[in-house]
């Protein structure tokens, strides 16, 4: 087992059926990944009520809002939201039968409760982890329809993308052949394979002959304003696994809706199609990506103990390392990237709490979290033990159901928190201060393995003139566009963040300036063929990009400042374009009035 295998972690086992405890697991984790917006939805509609600019049907909705969050928070065991979200329901209900005159009260009543369940989600950890996928590789897009047919897209095996994602084969059919190009060509920049048709009779036949990951459809073809769902129904007809498909229409109405869903599509997108929307849906329906493998440092001076923790943990789909000498577990965890310790109270060396006390005045661990598990059944001894900086005790002997739930519950809290943290609440990427503290990780692992190292910083091309043309909201779909773009094409070991408003940066872990000049250009050519509409307005965007390396710029401080003032050129340059900083970058970084890149330019 992993405790006489050395210091290298156990491979995950196969996922086995998971019991009752870690689905209901999940299904809390997915409750309170939405609850942030559901409750932001509410504050906006108390803040509408107080403004006097809600009626009795948006009334009814904000009822029906705090209702569900009673129901699905008593289920997931938060009662104390529950209990809030009662009381908020109580007030609106009392409002609504109030012979049709909304209480003035009412606002002032509802925001306290608001308040409330801001906190209680806090408390809760309470926040979405926007995964990071796996690497795509960017694809060289020539859509060249044919007749009847456009080509395949297909990612850029320079970059070295996965080969499940560059199987993700979609089949697209459209009867205008210039969208079925247009589309072809977008997703094929997300790293999607595309093949388009223009027709349902070859795009019958190529079902027939291999399967996709997922189709996009037309509702309305010359045949038939519903020839589309017809199609699909047609195709699904003794189907045992249906293909997930998403039709794609200019009709709004409530029959090609209707239509839609009763054929089985699993989305429906109106055109013009705003291609971060559609590529939502297909990662949803293509890529059920399911979660990192919890990855948990049981230490118990009992060997074998230590070992069927391990195992138990194992078989449910963990990542366990055992250890049975406390004095591993520091050098253990430099390697092996814990979620949680499961630790003994009571061994002869090291006892659980010296052992948490001394992990605790580590900065790196002291948030990690730690559960006992004892034959100790004093509450008051459990208590003592507790406060030294433990999350939890478990009394042996425990159940393998309990304990596996236990551990995925504290840790994948503990990932929701880490989230809260470090996450950018838009793009999802991380935020300006974990960034730089991966940049100087990464300069310290660099200059110890003696490793090259670059580090980017990309500023979107001219981004406040689309604010204020198009609007903010639009403007936030480039900005979520662009963090998907480095986020799906990057390779994993890389790393992404939001450095600050249309600003981004990225950690090229392992390669020198030439190929970190040639995988940025990719993305940036990729990037420019992206189209965005905006109230029946097309439009597309840029970037500049500014690149330093290691160990020509050797600290984080010089590798930021170097990318910085190669970005400036970058802009200066007329835009669209990479720079590589060279020595001369080393000096200060010039004056606000003279570089221009933070007016959004």
């Amino acid at each position: 087992m992993a405790a006489e295998r050395g210091n290298a972690p156990m491979p995950a086992a196969p996922n086995k059926a998971e019991s009752f405890q870690i689905r209901k697991a999940r299904l809390r984790a997915s409750f309170l990944s939405q609850l942030p917006g559901r409750l932001a939805d509410a504050r906006r509609a108390v803040a509408e009520l107080r403004a006097g600019e809600i009626d009795h049907a948006h009334l009814d909705a904000l009822y029906i809002l705090f209702h569900t969050l009673k129901g699905s928070g008593a289920t997931f065991g938060f009662r104390q939201i529950s209990d809030a979200a009662k009381s908020a329901e109580q007030a609106v209900r009392r409002a609504m039968d109030s012979g049709g005159r909304i209480e003035a009260a009412l606002p002032g009543e509802l925001e306290p409760l608001m308040s409330d369940l801001d906190a209680l989600a806090l408390a809760a950890a309470v926040q979405v982890d926007l995964e990071v996928t796996p690497g795509f590789e960017l694809p060289e897009p020539e859509p060249e329809p044919a007749s009847g047919q456009a080509p395949d897209t297909a990612p850029d095996a320079r970059l070295g993308q996965p080969a499940d994602r560059s199987q993700r084969m979609v089949y697209l059919c459209d009867d205008d052949p210039d969208l079925a190009a247009q589309l072809a060509g977008q997703l094929g920049c997300f790293g999607y394979r595309v093949r388009a048709f223009t027709n349902l009779a070859d795009l019958r036949e190529a079902v027939g002959i291999k399967r996709p990951s997922a189709m996009i459809l037309d509702v309305v073809f010359p045949e038939d304003e519903n020839a589309g769902p017809k199609m699909l129904a047609e195709l699904r007809a003794g189907e045992e696994e249906a293909i997930p498909c998403i039709f794609i229409s200019c009709r709004d109405d409530f029959g090609g809706r209707l239509q839609a869903v009763r054929a089985g599509g699993s989305a429906y997108c109106t055109k013009p199609i705003k291609t971060v929307e559609l590529l939502e849906f297909l990662d949803r329906l293509t890529n059920p990506h399911p979660p990192e493998p919890i990855n948990v440092l049981v230490v118990d001076d009992d060997r074998e103990l230590a070992q069927f923790h391990a195992t138990v943990l194992e078989e449910a789909g963990m990542v366990a390392e055992a250890v049975s000498d406390p004095e591993q577990v520091l050098s253990l965890l430099d390697t092996f990237d814990a979620d949680l310790v499961l630790m003994d109270m009571y061994m002869p060396d090291c006892s659980g709490p010296e052992l948490s006390r001394i992990l605790r005045q580590i900065p790196g661990h002291v948030s990690l979290p730690i559960i006992y598990v004892s034959s100790e059944t004093d509450v008051e001894r459990q208590h003592k033990a507790l406060a030294v900086g433990a999350d939890g005790f478990l009394t042996k002997p425990i159940e393998p159901d309990r304990l596996i739930a236990e551990v995925s519950l504290r840790a994948e809290r503990m990932r929701i928190l880490h989230s809260l943290m470090v996450r950018d609440g838009l793009t999802g990427l991380f935020n300006h201060n974990a960034i730089m503290q991966f940049l100087e990780v990464a300069v310290a692992n660099a200059r110890r393995a003696g490793t090259s190292l670059c580090f980017a910083m990309i500023d979107v091309d001219h981004f406040k003139s689309v604010n204020d043309t198009y609007g903010h909201p639009t403007g936030d779909q480039v900005l979520m566009a662009l963090s998907r773009t480095l986020r799906l094409r990057l390779r994993e070991d890389d790393l992404v963040g939001r450095y600050g408003g249309e600003e981004f940066a990225v950690v090229l872990n392992g390669v020198g300036v030439r190929q970190a000049k040639c995988i940025l250009d990719a993305l940036r050519t990729s990037f420019s063929n992206v189209t965005f509409f905006s109230d029946g307005q097309e439009f597309r965007c840029t970037f500049s990009v500014g690149v330093s390396d290691f160990p020509t710029f050797d600290s984080p401080e010089a590798m930021t400042e170097a990318a910085d003032r190669a970005l400036y050129r970058a802009k200066k340059g007329g835009r669209n374009r990479v720079e590589i900083a060279a020595g001369q970058d080393a000096l200060p970084e010039p004056s606000s009035e003279s570089t221009g890149t933070s007016d959004g330019s």
